[in-house]
């Protein structure tokens, strides 16, 4: 049986509680950004959990803390929002098991949000141009596979950066660019309430902003593409026109080829 640990960002931890919010029944790291730098172990109900805390900030360098302390075969990403199901970790674990070429899986939770409501109706293998509409709490995967491909986080781009979304897509995007092998499953390992994001506020002005930043970053050859691809996507969707989506998205390059965030695009 491989071993398996859940990473888990999280903020401004005193204790261990959030073992019990989350219905964690597995090894776990926490990467906590707080005020102060210390390290602490827990042993608890035969597993280990771990914190990592320090002062930096940001969703990526988090989530790259996390994998620095990763020590088991399979490993899932987290935030500490999410509650498991009692047996997430045996699902999880019985995937990959059940297919030994996956290097990524990516599992389904419940949620209030239907703009996150992606559930498959079977388990299967991604195709090269799949697409990948997946938030980091889905994403399992084996830690040699990543380590050896030396995948990390963007520091530019999610909570707590200069472009406020985006960084599991790059994530998924790298991995996929490096040959990483993915799976879909159509099992639940917990629920979530997507309705209260901390960056996402509605389809609007910041939210294409951080699109274009994305696509510039992403796609640089391709940027008009996926620009009128997402306008037309998102039709009807907001208030903004899709002249102004535009106008927003394009914005958003500027800004990551000149490393400049959103507040300063709106005093422009």
């Amino acid at each position: 049986m491989s071993r398996f640990e859940v990473l888990c960002v999280t903020m401004h931890q005193q204790d261990f509680s959030k073992l019990k919010e989350m219905n964690i029944r597995s090894d776990v790291v926490f990467a906590n950004q707080s005020d102060h730098t210390s390290y602490e172990e827990l042993e608890f109900d035969g597993y280990t959990a771990k914190m990592i805390s320090t002062e930096t900030r940001g969703v990526g360098i988090n989530r790259n803390f996390s994998l620095m302390y990763a020590t088991a075969d399979i490993c899932l990403f987290a935030d500490d929002d999410v509650v498991y199901n009692d047996d997430y970790a045996d699902v999880i674990l019985a995937e990959f098991e059940a297919h030994p070429d996956a290097d990524v899986f990516i599992f389904h939770f419940d949620t209030d949000s239907e703009r996150k409501q992606v559930k498959y109706l079977k388990t299967k293998k991604c195709g090269r141009f799949s697409r990948m509409p997946w938030g980091g709490i889905r994403i399992a995967f084996r830690l040699s596979s990543v380590k050896k491909a030396n995948i990390n986080f963007t520091t530019l781009f999610g909570g707590g950066c200069l472009f406020p979304s985006g960084e599991d897509s790059m994530w998924l995007a790298e991995a996929k660019r490096k040959g990483l092998t993915f799976y879909v499953s159509n099992k639940t390992i917990g629920r979530v309430k997507f309705d209260e994001s901390t960056w996402f506020t509605g389809y609007d002005e910041k939210f294409y902003f951080a699109k274009g930043a994305f696509y510039q970053a992403v796609h640089p050859k391709t940027f008009w593409l996926w620009m009128n691809y997402f306008v037309l996507r998102t039709k009807g969707m907001g208030k903004l026109k899709a002249a102004e989506k535009r106008r927003w998205i394009k914005q958003g390059r500027v800004g990551y080829k000149t490393m400049k965030g959103f507040e300063a695009a709106e005093k422009e």
